[in-house]
């Protein structure tokens, strides 16, 4: 399964972000239902500044175009998208902030153009999904579906963002700079826990719901270890144990000795017999 949010009143937030300044990756697939609105799908934000941050938009009057925005005081830097957005369909959005004075935004893992506004948000203080925080509210809400979210400290190469865009999970791409993971559903259920291991769990309000998720490749569980290895006893010169035992040539006799020996009763004694062993 995966979120699902109606856009007026649904997000998943943290009182806290991730990463606080450049170089830093977003990333979220998304099935939006609506392009007539501005909607803010995954950002860190100062709440108590006017519209400061970073976050991943889609802009249904801007010609249905996806976006990764640096936003100072309420001013804006926008990386677009080259390809416009298409309802009812999960599609992956990534935007790379390289830089201060540089982000660029990947619409199903093609790049746009750079963006060299240069702009220095600071102060971040919160983390969201489904909607921006400005000023103390939520605002921009998101309608439709959302998962697979995720933070880097660094910036993504090209070719890894287009292998999220193909359908590996975040876990798969550069684990030791994910700061933050929340699947969503997935393989991991219908949960809002970070599954970086950095403890950056969401709280939903709202009630947003759950709908089915994108398909994505998982890493493989580790192998079980390995038998220990054997004790070092010696092995017994006459193994005899329950069941059928092959006595080979002229040594039957002593084998079938050795058993009577041990006061286990052999049927026959002659060479190249089967006998069975009770």
């Amino acid at each position: 399964m995966a979120r699902t949010f109606n856009g007026t009143s649904q997000r998943l937030w943290r009182g806290s972000a991730p990463v606080l300044q450049p170089p830093l990756t977003l990333a979220v697939w998304v099935r939006p239902s609506r392009n007539s609105a501005y909607e803010d799908v995954l950002g860190l934000s100062n709440t108590g500044q006017n519209h400061t941050g970073y976050f991943l938009q889609l802009r249904g009057p801007d010609g249905t175009r996806a976006a990764a925005v640096t936003a100072q005081q309420g001013t804006f830097a926008i990386a677009r998208s080259a390809d416009a957005y298409t309802l009812d369909q999960w599609q992956h959005l990534a935007g790379v902030f390289s830089a201060t004075d540089r982000r660029r935004v990947f619409w199903n893992g093609r790049p746009g153009a750079d963006d060299t506004v240069a702009k220095t948000p600071g102060g971040l203080n919160r983390t969201t999904v489904g909607a921006w925080e400005s000023s103390g509210g939520a605002t921009a809400y998101f309608a439709g579906g959302a998962a697979e979210a995720a933070v880097w400290d660094l910036a993504l190469s090209d070719a890894e963002i287009l292998a999220l865009a193909q359908g590996d999970s975040p876990l798969l791409v550069r684990p030791d700079n994910l700061r933050a993971y929340w699947p969503l559903g997935g393989d991991f259920g219908e949960n809002d826990a970070d599954q970086s291991g950095q403890a950056n769990d969401l709280t939903a309000e709202g009630g947003p719901g759950w709908t089915t998720h994108p398909p994505i490749r998982y890493p493989e569980p580790e192998p079980p270890p390995p038998p220990p290895p054997p004790s070092g006893k010696p092995i017994p010169r006459f193994p005899i144990t329950a069941g059928r035992v092959w006595s080979a040539g002229a040594a039957a006799g002593r084998v079938a000795k050795h058993a009577r020996a041990a006061g286990i009763y052999v049927s026959g004694n002659r060479a190249g017999l089967v006998r069975t062993v009770s």
